[in-house]
């Protein structure tokens, strides 16, 4: 790893955003400038459709370079979550790439946390911040708190784990060993790239590229053999700013349903009979909710177009 006090970042913060000048202006940089070290580098990676996001990098790089924190903004030459994040890493220089959204208020001790997780853990190949996500709302009906009442009755512990089906538990797990990170924050080694890249599959029915950070991360988890893992210091405040994702309900639930299956497909790589016979079972649990928000027809219609996604990617005989 590079050294604080050497000519590279140690550290390179990767932020692919569109259209969402404001969360850039009032979430992330702020935070990053306010990080309690400065051997790292920032790199907005931006799709937008107006200069607006590349005026906010620039009203910044003043006081980023007083820092000597290097902040550079990339017109993006593809438009997608997952596009956005593979092109970076060929101008991330850091040997730990931290990928964070456009709406990510990162804790002061941030940057400094990780990268003392990297060098406590030497043999992890991907580690996050803790997540507080300010969109979630708390649980507290009967179920969860009789839950929560058996958990800490048989002291069990929380996980991030993900299951064969594709089904991804744990987002309030405690810190520690975990089997997935949060996209809004998420760290690799940069040699994981060498082996592995985002799946750009994942943008078939959007740029918003739904669970693309469970199925990379767990991905990660799965090829080398060793756990992710989340330190006890340091925090990614998450603030889920409003602004573009998907457009259309029957591509939405399309991509729910699609992006679910490449999820499952990565989670039970070694036992797929298991992964696709378990995924039946979420499907009819998908099909339940999404005509309870979008109506028969468009969960009916989205979940034709995922299956019509599922056959085109499947080798003809």
């Amino acid at each position: 790893m590079s050294s604080l006090c050497g000519n590279d970042p140690a550290l390179s913060v990767v932020i692919a955003t569109k259209n969402r000048d404001q969360a850039l202006q009032k979430i992330s940089l702020p935070s990053l400038l306010c990080q309690d070290e400065g051997n790292f580098e920032v790199l907005v990676w931006d799709a937008s459709d107006s200069s607006r996001s590349r005026e906010v990098v620039c009203g910044f790089e003043g006081s980023f370079a007083d820092r000597g924190i290097p902040l550079r903004f990339v017109s993006a030459p593809r438009s997608g979550l997952v596009s956005q994040r593979n092109d970076a890493l060929k101008e991330a220089g850091g040997e730990i790439v931290f990928f964070i959204d456009d709406d990510s208020e990162v804790s002061p001790d941030g940057l400094r946390s990780l990268r003392e997780c990297f060098a406590a853990y030497p043999e992890i190949m991907g580690g996050g911040l803790r997540v507080e996500d300010l969109s979630c709302r708390p649980k507290s009906d009967r179920r969860h708190t009789l839950r929560d009442s058996l958990y800490r009755l048989f002291r069990y512990r929380r996980r991030r784990k993900v299951s064969f089906a594709g089904s991804a538990k744990g987002l309030s797990a405690p810190s520690g060993a975990a089997e997935w990170l949060s996209g809004c924050s998420m760290a690799f080694r940069r040699a994981v790239f060498d082996d592995l890249s985002f799946n750009e599959k994942l943008e078939a029915f959007g740029p918003y590229a739904l669970a693309e950070d469970v199925e990379f991360s767990h991905r990660v988890f799965l090829f080398y053999g060793k756990p992710l893992m989340v330190p006890e210091k340091g925090c990614v405040i998450h603030h889920a700013v409003a602004g573009e994702r998907v457009a259309g309900t029957e591509k939405k639930a399309a991509m729910v349903f699609y992006n679910r299956y490449l999820l499952m497909l990565a989670a039970s790589r070694n036992h797929p009979f298991a992964g696709h016979f378990l995924f039946l079972w979420t499907v009819l649990r998908i099909w339940v909710k999404l005509s309870r928000s979008f109506g028969f027809s468009v969960a009916y219609r989205g979940l034709q177009m995922a299956l019509k996604q599922v056959l085109k990617d499947t080798p003809s005989a």
